[in-house]
C-alpha cells in the first residue's frame, strides 16, 4: 500500500525527477485524502446496523464488488530493485508494516490505484478573485482496511503557480467535498467564501466534473451526504450516473442500501484531508531568521529568558502565512488573536530543521512541509515516509470513530432487545482489541525524526485521548452485556431452586410409603412405570424442565 509502483515509470521517478530538476520545477505537491467507513450489505435487513460488525467489513467481499465497478486497479507493494521502497519499508517497525503495506499476503489491507499521462485537476474559483487553477493529476489511490473504513487520495502536481496566496487557494478549495452552509437567497453562498465554483478533470479513463449544483434542490435530512463527481467516479459510477441510482453496488444513502451493495460514508467533514509540500527559497530562508537586526550583547540578554522574539514563522510577518497553510485557510486568516495564534504555531510546527529553510505543520487536518530547492530530500519523503505516516495516522482516527459509532448502534440495540446483540457485541469486542494491537500504536519508527513527527500526529488527532474514551465506552458497554447475562443466569437460578427443594423434599423415602404408595398400589404391577411412586413421576418431570429451559435460554442467548 506504497504511493511507489512496480514499474520504473511510476511515482518512484516522479519522486526522483522532483529532487533532481533544476528548473525549481514543480513549485508544489498537493495530495487531497477523502477518509470514509464502508458497510458491506451481505444479506436482506431492515437497516445495516442490524448485521453485525464482522459481516459488514468483510474485506474480500469489498474487494470483489470494488474491481467489478472501478476503473482503478489493485497492486501489490514489492521492493524489488528499488532503493527508494527499500528506505520506506524498513524506516517502520516490522508491526507496523503489515497494517501499511498491501503486499500478496496481507489480507488486511488493499491497495488501488489509477495512474496516466497527462491528467488534471482544475479548480475554478469566483469568489473575490475568479481564478482557475489547472494543476496536474498524476495518480488516484484507494486504500481499504478490514477495520471498514478506506482512504481516497488525489495526488495533485503544481508546476505553474509560486505565490503563496496561489498555494493557499489551492489546499482550501480544491479539498472540498460539499457546501459548508447554505444561504437563505442564495443557497450556494458558500462559493464567495471557500467552495470552489466547479472541481473539474481527467485522468485515464476517468472524467469528472462537479458544480455542486445539486444542493440547489431539496437535502434529505437523513442523506445529506451527496459526494462530489471525482469521489462517485472511483466507486465506479459515469458521468450520467446518479446517486440513488439501482445499478450501482456503492451507494451513499439509506434508502439506497439492499443487498449485495457497499454503503459509503464520510468521516470528516466538508473538507479532505490534505499534505501539502511548497518549494519556495526565499519564503524558506526568511521564516528560518529571528525577528529584528540586534547586537549580541541584547541576543545575550534575549537568550536568558527577558524577551522571546522567535522567528518570523511563529512571531513575524511570515506568521500569518505559516499559519494558514498549516490550517488550510485561502482568502483570509481563521484566527483574531495574535497570542492564540503563536500558541497554535508552536504546538502544531516541527521546527528542527528550521534554519535550513524547512518547516513541518501537522494539525488535525494536515500535514504541511516549506522547504527550499536545496533540500529536495524531504520531496521524497513527502512521498513516502511522511504520507505512510499521516495515512496511518488518519486510519487511527478513523477508526477510534468507527468504533464509537458501533458502540452507539449496539447499546441502542441492547436496550431495543434486538436479537443477536449479545453475540455482536462479543464479536465487536474482540475486532477492538485486534484494533488497539494491529493499528494503534504508540512509536512507529526508530528514527528520531520519525519517532517526533510521529508524536504531533498523534497529538494533533487526539489519538492517544480518544483511544481512552472509546476504552471506557467499550468497557462500560462489555459491562452492560455481562450485567445482563448474569441478571438472566439469576433468573434461572431462581427458577430451579424450589425445583431443587421439591426433588429434596420427594428423596425422603417415607413419602413412598405413605398414602400415596397406598394409592398407586392399586396399579397392581411390579414391573415398568406401573410400578412407579409419585415420587418417581415428580422426579421426572423436574428433570424433564431441568433440562428445558437450559436448552431454551441456549437457543434464545444464542439468536440475539
Amino acid at each position: 500500500m506504497s504511493l511507489q509502483r512496480v514499474s520504473a515509470g511510476g511515482e518512484e521517478g516522479v519522486a526522483l525527477r522532483f529532487i533532481l530538476m533544476n528548473n525549481n520545477k514543480p513549485y508544489s505537491r498537493h495530495i487531497f485524502i477523502f477518509p470514509f467507513q464502508w458497510d458491506y450489505i451481505g444479506r436482506q435487513v431492515s437497516q445495516k446496523g442490524d448485521l453485525s460488525y464482522n459481516e459488514r467489513t468483510d474485506i474480500d467481499a469489498f474487494d470483489r464488488i470494488f474491481r467489478q465497478e472501478t476503473k482503478l486497479e489493485r497492486s501489490f507493494f514489492e521492493i524489488r530493485d528499488s532503493h527508494t521502497r527499500y528506505n520506506e519499508f524498513t524506516y517502520f517497525y516490522p508491526f507496523v508494516r503489515n497494517t501499511l503495506y498491501g503486499t500478496r499476503e496481507n489480507k488486511s489491507v488493499y491497495f488501488y490505484e489509477l495512474e496516466g499521462e497527462g491528467g488534471t485537476y482544475s479548480i475554478d474559483i469566483k469568489a473575490d478573485i475568479n481564478r482557475t487553477y489547472h494543476l496536474k493529476l498524476t495518480k488516484i489511490s484507494v486504500h481499504i482496511f478490514d477495520t471498514g473504513v478506506g482512504l481516497v487520495a488525489f495526488s495533485l502536481l503544481n508546476d505553474l503557480y509560486t505565490q503563496e496566496h496561489d498555494i493557499l487557494r489551492i489546499n482550501d478549495f480544491g479539498r472540498r467535498l460539499y457546501p459548508q452552509f447554505l444561504g437563505s437567497e442564495k443557497r450556494l453562498n458558500a462559493k464567495d467564501v471557500f467552495l470552489a465554483n466547479s472541481i473539474s478533470g481527467h485522468i485515464a479513463s476517468l472524467d469528472f466534473y462537479e458544480d455542486f449544483s445539486r444542493f440547489e434542490d431539496e437535502v434529505d435530512h437523513r442523506s445529506p451526504f451527496l459526494p462530489p463527481d471525482h469521489i462517485r467516479q472511483v466507486f465506479g459510477y459515469s458521468k450520467t450516473d446518479r446517486v440513488g441510482d439501482e445499478w450501482r453496488k456503492f451507494v451513499f444513502r439509506d434508502r439506497d442500501e439492499r443487498r449485495g451493495t457497499i454503503r459509503i460514508s464520510p468521516i470528516m467533514d466538508d473538507r479532505m484531508y490534505f499534505l501539502s509540500y511548497y518549494r519556495n527559497d526565499s519564503l524558506a530562508d526568511r521564516v528560518g531568521m529571528k525577528q529584528g537586526m540586534i547586537c549580541r550583547a541584547i541576543r545575550n540578554v534575549l537568550d536568558r529568558g527577558a524577551i522571546d522574539t522567535g522567528y518570523l514563522y511563529e512571531v513575524g510577518e511570515e506568521s500569518n502565512f505559516w499559519y494558514r497553510y498549516m490550517y488550510g485557510d485561502g482568502n483570509s486568516k481563521g484566527i483574531a488573536n495574535s497570542d492564540f495564534q503563536i500558541s497554535e504555531i508552536r504546538k502544531a510546527t516541527y521546527s528542527r530543521w528550521v534554519e535550513y529553510g524547512t518547516l513541518i505543520g501537522i494539525t488535525r487536518d494536515s500535514a504541511t512541509y516549506l522547504s527550499t530547492t536545496r533540500f529536495g530530500v524531504l520531496g521524497a519523503q513527502f512521498l513516502s515516509m511522511y504520507y505512510q505516516m499521516a495515512i496511518l495516522s488518519i486510519v487511527q482516527r478513523a477508526g477510534i470513530l468507527r468504533f464509537s459509532g458501533e458502540i452507539a448502534n449496539l447499546t441502542q440495540n441492547a436496550l431495543g432487545k434486538k436479537k443477536r446483540t449479545s453475540k455482536n457485541i462479543k464479536e465487536l469486542y474482540e475486532s477492538y482489541i485486534k484494533f488497539l494491537n494491529q493499528v494503534v500504536f504508540r512509536e512507529v519508527t526508530s528514527q528520531i525524526q520519525g519517532i517526533e513527527m510521529y508524536d504531533l500526529f498523534q497529538k494533533a488527532m487526539n489519538i492517544e485521548r480518544d483511544a481512552k474514551a472509546l476504552d471506557a465506552e467499550m468497557s462500560e458497554l462489555f459491562n452492560y452485556l455481562e450485567i445482563e447475562e448474569q441478571s438472566n443466569l439469576n433468573k434461572t437460578a431462581n427458577l430451579y431452586l424450589p425445583l431443587a427443594l421439591l426433588t429434596g423434599v420427594l428423596g425422603i423415602n417415607t413419602l413412598a410409603d405413605g398414602w400415596f404408595g397406598s394409592l398407586l398400589g392399586w396399579l397392581g404391577s411390579d414391573k415398568g412405570w406401573h410400578s412407579w411412586n409419585i415420587g418417581d413421576f415428580i422426579t421426572t418431570i423436574v428433570i424433564a424442565v431441568c433440562l428445558y429451559f437450559p436448552i431454551r435460554y441456549h437457543i434464545k442467548t444464542k439468536n440475539k
